[in-house]
């Protein structure tokens, strides 16, 4: 069917006839319900088009002729002829000068028939397939589709097309013309292929493409092969043709850094690590290349892991600063100070998502926040198998804490042999040289070491080190591990706050604080022994700073291997942590052992000072040290406020606290209420020291605590707080209290109430201790004690023998005398061996007014055991089985209860 029967209409060269024909037609031939229709209608619309920009002749003819091409004069005919056989041709299809040959031909034309002829090429081109770009634009630019192209009713299409073939060729196209036209198609298609992934898709794809198998020519074009390996190298791809060829280009100019990183990326590519790491190494020591550094990384990650993070900091290289302003507002002044590149941080982002174990680890984590520096402390300061490795972890460490000693270390430490470890080291030396400078040249730091350093008596720190920027170069600073006089550090920590500077310096705050307490760090020496001063201070500082967590986390030879001398603050400290390892194998229950007149050892008892620390003591500490816990730790009382009460009490009537103890301890008793009737008077016979005991009933049934328990330590309170050192109660009692301090299942109030009382009994027990045992033969001293061997001698030899003495007795002087001489050897022998096992005189008197209906008394005293432990009475005598208090009361307290 004629296109101008489909459209309805005689043939004309109107557009507008044709056009209005078209959307007459357009809504009976809808594209969604009749899509046939549609296309139909639209190509008769086209063509009409197309017949309507030709000769009016030809619309008249075509009319006559249905569906049939569009009739051209002999010349236009020609030169489409001429251009079919250029396509056709291959030794021309891609060759430009052949184009530009056919293009000369152009000039035989009219400019209608050059016009006619122009768009039937346009037309014909943008249905052929792959063709030269540069071929194809000779021709767009002599014809002048890109002005003209919004003639066309359509422009879209072939505005596309131009903008297609404004894009480069992949390479001159004019090389394949001696090829075959298959092998010129598809090595064009395939070129322009790789180009279209490699800049329009991920490179994932265009290296899934690559790796197709194929056998694909490419024409002898260098510029376009080296293009291709750049592309290939950054896509990761690898070949040993263009590693060959890349190899060969770099040998020839040794000096090139591009070639040098293509065949750094070729050998990594393939397989060529050792070639390859120089080839990165060089790159990055004469360059500081960034994909270098990427590569080390990766190659460090997957060898030698533990050595990563060192990786990380030796590359963080940034711009040597040698000199800066004098005046110390200027913003300048912190250029030089320790920092990191961006990178870097990153870096460490990265490390620390692939979850490094070991130091690695730690280090990463210290890293990032550089606040929990204990766990890295701890490695470092213990001797491990790989010394190489803690050595260059001790490097690390010291570039963000050492001084200049420890970086003079540095700048001297050997390269070695492993070329990781120079990489490292090399790293680490040029920081450290850097950091050196900064420490001994930048006013900042030089007016940070005056301070510190003044004689004065108010030495004054400039102002812009107080607050803003420099405050946080002056932490840096700040965070070297240093010897600081003690006169000056107060003063700068408080106009620096340590707390307030992110990271926290480690133990700054600590120093300062031993500092007004009189305690100073011994100098560092100038030799090799710097860093054993190192580790003896910073297991010091770690031990006071957080000991619980620091002594789970050394191994319990580090503390022997650490030299301290005499004369060091830690020494006394260390005998007492090295006696603990020896005898019970650890140095659990700390707190009770702690001298509070040894300033370390107070500081060490202050963040030792919870409720809980105080439980689980191997010694009993003092009622001091259990008043500080109280005061640290008042929320471990929350679920036993009755046991809290009398442990208030108990340290309330405890002499050995000052008055403004005593005040709080009132306070805090009667600040407790409770409507039961008991609760009343039982407060206040504790405030009293006559403790009221509250029914069995409360105690056992709600507030479920052993009546017998309590009614023991209440009465211990009351003898402890009327008659003090006579007042201490007998072993039985004693070892009553240590069961129910050591009952698990005990509250806490009741178990550190029980520790107060056997606390202070120890302390007037240990005022006896000391007294070495009185002889059983020193019957004049009443107020000792005998042992029952003893007894039974001076009880034998007054029976036997007084009666006889009396009666060969000369005269009734002489009778009374030994009568009074044996009765007073008995009756010292009783009271001695009454005192032996806790009773005093008034069991003295109920003895003797006993005896003459129970002559077998004397024969129970003598069966009686003594108490093994000291009593008000004295130490037990040399003749019987005895506990020492050499390791404290609770221990022999557990001994006899058999624990």
């Amino acid at each position: 069917m004629s296109c101008w029967i489909h459209l309805g209409i005689e043939p004309t060269n109107d557009p507008d006839v044709i056009r209005g024909a078209y959307r007459a037609l357009l809504p009976q031939h809808h594209p969604e319900t009749d899509p046939q229709g549609f296309q139909a209608l639209r190509e008769a619309y086209e063509h009409a088009l197309r017949l309507a920009r030709d000769e009016p002749g030809e619309a008249a003819e075509n009319a006559e002729h249905d569906d049939s091409a569009p009739v051209r004069n002999a010349l236009i005919e020609q030169t489409m002829s001429d251009f079919s056989k250029l396509l056709g041709d291959p030794a021309r299809r891609f060759d430009p000068p052949a184009w530009q040959a056919f293009i000369d031909g152009f000039s035989g034309l009219t400019l209608g028939d050059q016009e006619q002829v122009s768009w039937h090429l346009l037309y014909r081109l943008m249905e052929t397939g792959p063709l030269s770009h540069a071929c194809v634009q000779l021709m767009a630019r002599h014809l002048g589709w890109e002005n003209e192209v919004l003639r066309l009713e359509d422009p879209r299409q072939a505005d596309e097309f131009l903008e297609r073939i404004s894009e480069p060729d992949p390479f001159d196209t004019s090389l394949m013309k001696h090829w075959s036209m298959p092998v010129q198609v598809e090595t064009l298609w395939y070129a322009r292929n790789l180009d279209f992934l490699y800049h329009t898709r991920p490179l994932f794809e265009f290296e899934s493409f690559v790796s197709l198998h194929t056998c694909q020519p490419f024409p002898d074009d260098p510029a376009y092969i080296q293009r291709l390996l750049v592309k290939l190298c950054q896509a990761g791809i690898g070949s040993s043709s263009f590693f060959a060829l890349i190899a060969e280009q770099q040998r020839q100019a040794p000096d090139d850094i591009d070639l040098l990183y293509l065949l750094a990326c070729q050998a990594s590519d393939t397989g060529q690590e050792e070639l390859a790491r120089q080839c990165w190494t060089r790159l990055w020591r004469e360059h500081q290349h960034p994909e270098a550094a990427r590569w080390l990384l990766n190659l460090c990650a997957k060898h030698q892991p533990q050595r990563l993070p060192l990786l990380i900091q030796a590359l963080d290289r940034l711009e040597p600063v040698y000199e800066w302003p004098q005046d110390l507002n200027d913003p300048a002044q912190i250029w030089g100070s320790p920092s990191q590149r961006p990178e870097t941080l990153t870096r460490w982002f990265d490390a620390a998502r692939d979850e490094q174990e070991g130091i690695a680890g730690e280090f990463i984590k210290w890293r990032l926040d550089g606040k929990d520096e204990l766990p890295l402390l701890a490695w470092l300061l213990d001797d491990q198998l790989d010394r190489q490795l803690q050595r260059l972890y001790r490097h690390a460490w010291a570039l963000h804490r050492g001084d200049s000693g420890l970086l003079r270390q540095i700048i001297a430490e050997p390269l070695g042999d492993d070329p990781l470890d120079q990489l490292i080291i090399e790293g680490f030396k040029y920081q450290a040289e850097q950091q050196l400078r900064w420490l001994e040249q930048s006013p900042l730091a030089l007016a940070l070491t005056a301070f510190i350093n003044s004689p004065a008596a108010q030495p004054q720190l400039p102002e812009v080190l107080q607050e803003g920027p420099c405050q946080t170069v002056a932490r840096d600073w700040l965070r070297r591990m240093r010897s600081y006089p003690a006169a000056t550090l107060p003063k700068l920590t408080a106009l620096i706050k340590p707390a307030n500077l992110m990271p926290t310096p480690f133990a700054l705050q600590l120093l300062a604080d031993l500092a007004e307490a009189g305690i100073e760090l011994p100098r560092p020496p100038a030799d090799d022994g710097l860093w054993t001063w190192h580790r003896q201070n910073l297991f010091m500082l770690a031990l006071v700073e957080q000991p619980e967590r620091w002594l789970a986390m050394v191994p319990a030879q580090l503390l022997a291997s650490l030299p301290y001398p005499a004369e060091h603050p830690f020494a006394r400290l260390q005998q007492l942590l090295l006696r603990l390892q020896s005898q019970q194998g650890n140095v659990d229950g700390l707190l009770g052992w702690l001298d509070d007149n040894d300033p370390l050892q107070c500081f060490l008892g202050q963040r030792l000072s919870t409720v809980q620390q105080a439980l689980d003591s191997a010694k009993l500490p003092s009622n001091l040290k259990l008043y500080a816990c109280l005061e640290n730790d008042p929320r471990a009382f929350d679920e036993d406020v009755l046991g809290m009460m009398v442990l208030c009490a108990v340290l309330y009537h405890d002499p050995t606290l000052n008055a403004e103890q005593h005040g709080s301890l009132l306070r805090r008793i009667s600040t407790l209420t409770c409507p039961d009737d008991w609760f009343e008077p039982f407060r206040n016979g504790l405030i009293k020291g006559e403790p009221v005991r509250p029914p069995r009933k409360v105690l056992e049934e709600d507030e479920l605590i052993n009546s017998t328990l309590f009614y023991s330590m209440l009465d211990s309170l009351k003898d402890l707080a009327r008659y003090g050192r006579a007042g201490v109660p007998r072993a039985k009692v004693l070892k009553e209290l240590q069961r129910g301090k050591d009952y698990p299942g005990m509250d806490t109030g009741i178990r550190a109430a029980i520790t107060a009382l056997l606390s202070w009994s120890e302390r007037l027990l240990l005022e006896n201790s000391g007294s070495q045992p009185v002889p059983a033969s020193h019957l004049w001293k009443l107020g000792s004690r005998l042992g029952r061997k003893g007894y039974g001698v001076q009880v034998a030899v007054s029976v036997l023998l007084g009666p006889i003495l009396t009666l060969m007795a000369g005269s009734a002087i002489e009778q009374i005398f030994f009568g009074l001489l044996f009765v007073g050897v008995l009756g010292s022998a009783t009271l001695r061996r009454l005192h032996d096992i806790g009773r005093g005189i008034p069991m003295m008197i109920i003895f003797v007014m006993l005896i003459p209906f129970l002559q077998f008394l004397p024969l129970v005293l003598l069966l009686l055991p003594g108490e093994p432990l000291p009593n008000r009475y004295g130490v037990p005598p040399g003749n019987q089985p005895q506990d020492t208090l050499e390791v404290g009361l609770q221990a022999a307290l557990r001994r006899l209860n058999g624990q």
